[in-house]
């Protein structure tokens, strides 16, 4: 298939060929995004009722040039989904819903069984050790367990694997090297991050599922008018 033709398949599964009630649907879901990604703020503080550090995270070095993927998760998020909405409309339904589900479920797990990371000291005066203190400056060494930077980051290449494995194949690639971050810069525990997967791997399984369902019942209910004249 000719690249243009290509292109044009894709936008014609995209938000601007579905109808105005879907249409709204999807830009409804920005900005419940962003609030329910501003609730993290509230909930990111002690007391901590977990610690779940194991000899294994003790081994695990801090490598700061992996700062860099950790700080690359919201612009990583913010452009795939963009170009899901205008490239497969349904797939990009299913990411967003499967995110808020996973946010839900992950704060459900700071208030009632909060966990807390012990941060080692990094010294340098290099950008990437520069740029690791800063993460920490931002970031309360809470909110740990499961892991959002895992679960969200997974979702997304999910749902890229599941449009297009072209660009599946980088991006599993690029939050293979988020994941790793989390662990690598000492900001999650590997505990963490294996909730975070199991998370990301069941919220992006149901909505799928859950989407393509509710497409296939919507193209039946909008065939039956026509159905009816040729009877």
């Amino acid at each position: 298939m000719p690249y243009s033709a290509g292109v044009t398949a894709h936008l014609r599964r995209g938000v601007l060929n579905q109808g105005w009630r879907s249409a709204a649907l999807d830009v409804a879901l920005i900005p419940a995004m962003l609030g329910t990604n501003l609730i993290y703020e509230l909930l990111n503080h002690g007391p901590s009722r977990i610690f779940l550090r194991t000899p294994l995270d003790d081994a695990l070095p801090v490598v700061p040039v992996f700062a860099v993927p950790y700080v690359s998760l919201i612009p990583f998020i913010g452009v795939s989904l963009l170009l899901m909405l205008f490239r497969r409309a349904r797939v990009y339904r299913s990411a967003a819903l499967s995110m808020i589900v996973v946010w839900f479920i992950s704060y459900a797990f700071y208030v009632f069984l909060q966990s807390f990371v012990s941060r080692p000291h990094v010294g340098g005066s290099d950008v990437f050790s520069s740029l690791v203190r800063w993460v920490y400056s931002a970031d309360q060494p809470y909110n740990d367990f499961p892991s959002l930077h895992t679960s969200l980051s997974t979702i997304i290449a999910i749902h890229w694997w599941h449009i297009d494995r072209r660009i599946g194949v980088p991006a599993a690639a690029w939050t293979a090297l988020i994941v790793a971050s989390t662990v690598l810069i000492k900001q999650h525990y590997l505990a963490d991050v294996l909730a975070g997967l199991l998370l990301a791997a069941a919220a992006s399984m149901a909505m799928l599922r859950w989407t393509q369902v509710a497409a296939s019942q919507n193209s039946c209910v909008r065939s039956l008018p026509a159905a009816g004249v040729d009877n």
